[in-house]
């Protein structure tokens, strides 16, 4: 299954609000530079970098840390990593103060990106691992559903009752949505357990 970005998913409503604003602001500029894609993979990036080293994220978030330091933090961080349109739109962030918002506004941002290109972020919660074949069709299953594409992160929790949660945003499937999964699920285990039986079958005829 494929890495993606983890990001925070819960904000309070300050955060999620200013989140909205400061990506639909960014997003704005990619579409005006015909580069939304790269805005968004690089500030995936940057994120994912910042909350790897709490001392950086601290000081980025601390209003105690001069603007003029932050700006320089930021330019020796990404300068020349980045698009001058990402550093710019970071170093605002900085001067604002609004650098604990980050991770809304990268969750806002890449929520927005979806939509705009026709796409669902979705997440399948599972009580044990499932195999890349059951993801992909559950995934299959959505896109039908929904009618767009869908990028579908599997993870497991053991504690989860019914044994399967499909999350799409902050919509979480009901109990009719939820079994029809469960029969995609069902299908795809049926159909391994019979090529599993076909080769013993055949095994137990070649040794005979």
């Amino acid at each position: 299954m494929d890495e993606t970005p983890k990001h925070a998913t819960v904000f309070d409503a300050d955060q999620q609000h200013i989140g909205d604003v400061y990506a639909k602001a960014l997003l704005s500029v990619g579409k005006d530079t015909g580069k939304v894609d790269e805005l968004v993979e690089q500030l995936d990036g940057f994120v994912v970098a910042v909350n790897s080293l709490p001392k950086l994220k601290s000081a980025l978030e601390s209003p105690r840390v001069a603007v003029a330091d932050k700006e320089s933090m930021i330019q020796k961080a990404v300068g020349g990593k980045v698009s001058n349109d990402l550093l710019n739109f970071l170093k605002v962030l900085g001067r604002k103060g609004r650098f604990d918002c980050l991770n809304a506004v990268n969750g806002s941002a890449r929520k927005m990106h979806d939509e705009m290109a026709g796409r669902a972020q979705a997440t399948l919660t599972t009580a044990s691992p499932v195999d890349d074949s059951v993801v992909s069709g559950i995934a299959s299953k959505l896109e039908k559903i929904l009618g767009k594409k869908v990028s579908l992160q599997a993870s497991v929790d053991p504690e989860i009752i019914g044994g399967m949660v499909v999350r799409v945003g902050d919509t979480v499937y009901d109990g009719s949505v939820a079994n029809q999964l469960k029969q995609v699920r069902a299908k795809a285990i049926k159909a391994a357990s019979d090529s599993i039986r076909s080769s013993l079958d055949k095994f137990a005829i070649d040794t005979n």
